[in-house]
């Protein structure tokens, strides 16, 4: 942006933000499958099943963005980190 410039018009968001599990599990490895294939998302190039996703995340902070229709638009997930 340059100074004195007008901020660029914003949408408001119409959807929520939420917590994800089990059941949001095909929208969220459907958006994860859109990333892998691009190769250059993560070291892997399918998506795993649930029950490996689930071990390798923690329970809190798995959020997903829902459009007004219900839609997954994105999602975020905490794994674990060694404190090394």
């Amino acid at each position: 942006m340059v100074a004195g410039s007008s901020p660029p018009d914003r949408q408001a968001f119409a959807g929520e933000v939420a917590p994800f599990g089990r059941r949001d599990w095909e929208q969220v490895r459907a958006i994860l499958a859109e990333g892998l294939a691009t190769g250059v998302a993560a070291f892997r190039s399918t998506p795993p099943l649930w029950r490996d996703w689930d071990a390798g995340h923690l329970d809190i902070g798995r959020l997903a963005a829902r459009a007004s229709d219900g839609r997954m638009l994105g999602w975020a997930a905490l794994s674990p980190v060694p404190d090394t």
